[in-house]
């Protein structure tokens, strides 16, 4: 079976589901049962690869909260020499450079930490040394040139280790984290060529936590750049209160957001290797499910898991007496 590997950070991570979907059909309850108010791009192919009777391939996503770059590498790394990847696809999704110290301590010790949960659950890969990542958190250099440079390069060791170890590979930012100087000493490096960007121009009215401020225009209220990754990449076809899990509280990318990167980006990637022809998006029950989706989303008045817990029972509820009259 072929391994289907997925890096990130909590724009990556998903949920540990423990029923998979079934092969060869769009089983809605299950698919809104892996959404709640957002779903990562390692769903939508789960369900995908099911529904397309692809039964080869196994998802595996390595993504948690709070995960910097030093922390993807080396997870990564732990990938590598825990399973044989050579007939591998790996997707990796770069984080943020800088990350608040509190995370250092909470990746580590957090019962919501992917690193925690992974003990419940057996996963090596998630056994990392906090004094190999402590970068990810602090700025140890004298100088911010030389940090920065430190960052690319562990991203070229990254590079690297995707180049060697698996046989096809896709490598972007989850969004715009540079500045001015960090994009002149990119610039300079070949790991441009490696890792996609995307252009990007989009209105917003609630600037938070994951947008770049310095690429925000006070005037014309639209952020605007060409270092961007998936979020910005699917905010330039998203009207704003459907691109986030919440509008004014937390951007993290909402199920739309996600669902536009995966059909835009990573399917036509995938689809040059496995055989994804058949289109579950274009399915009516999905299609329902998702203009109820809309409605619902922004209506959330808080990121509390109380709130999602509501959102699920309002979801399998409409399901179950709007779409299969259960």
């Amino acid at each position: 079976m072929k391994q289907i590997d997925f890096f990130g950070c909590s724009f990556t991570e998903a949920p540990m589901w423990e029923m998979n979907p079934k092969l060869g059909e769009l089983d809605i309850l299950l698919y809104s049962m892996h959404t709640q108010s957002t779903k990562p791009v390692s769903n939508f192919l789960e369900f995908d690869l099911a529904y397309n009777n692809q039964s080869g391939y196994k998802v595996n996503n390595f993504g948690g909260g709070s995960f910097g770059n030093h922390v993807i590498k080396e997870i990564l790394k732990n990938r590598i020499k825990n399973s044989n990847t050579k007939e591998g696809v790996a997707i990796v999704q770069l984080s943020a450079l800088l990350r608040n110290t509190q995370s250092y301590e909470n990746i580590f010790t957090s019962p919501y930490s992917s690193l925690t949960k992974s003990q419940k659950y057996g996963i090596t890969e998630f056994n990392i040394i906090g004094g190999n990542v402590r970068n990810d958190y602090f700025v140890e250099t004298d100088n911010l040139e030389d940090y920065y440079n430190l960052h690319i390069k562990n991203i070229e060791e990254i590079v690297d280790l995707l180049k060697t170890n698996y046989s096809n590979y896709f490598i972007h930012f989850g969004w715009d984290v540079s500045t001015k100087e960090f994009e002149r000493l990119w610039g300079k490096s070949d790991i441009k060529n490696y890792v996609q960007t995307y252009e990007y121009e989009y209105p917003i009215n609630h600037l938070a936590y994951f947008e770049n401020q310095s690429k925000y225009s006070i005037v014309t209220k639209k952020c605007k750049g060409n270092m961007g990754g998936m979020l910005d990449y699917s905010a330039n076809h998203l009207e704003e209160s459907l691109r986030y899990v919440h509008l004014t509280l937390d951007h993290h990318p909402s199920y739309f957001s996600n669902k536009i990167f995966y059909k835009g980006v990573i399917k036509p990637f995938l689809s040059k290797l496995i055989n994804l022809e058949k289109d579950y998006f274009e399915e009516d029950n999905l299609l329902k499910f998702e203009e109820f989706l809309k409605v619902l989303l922004p209506t959330k008045e808080s990121t509390d898991g109380k709130i999602y817990g509501e959102m699920q029972v309002k979801i399998v509820n409409y399901i179950k007496n709007s779409i299969t009259n259960k």
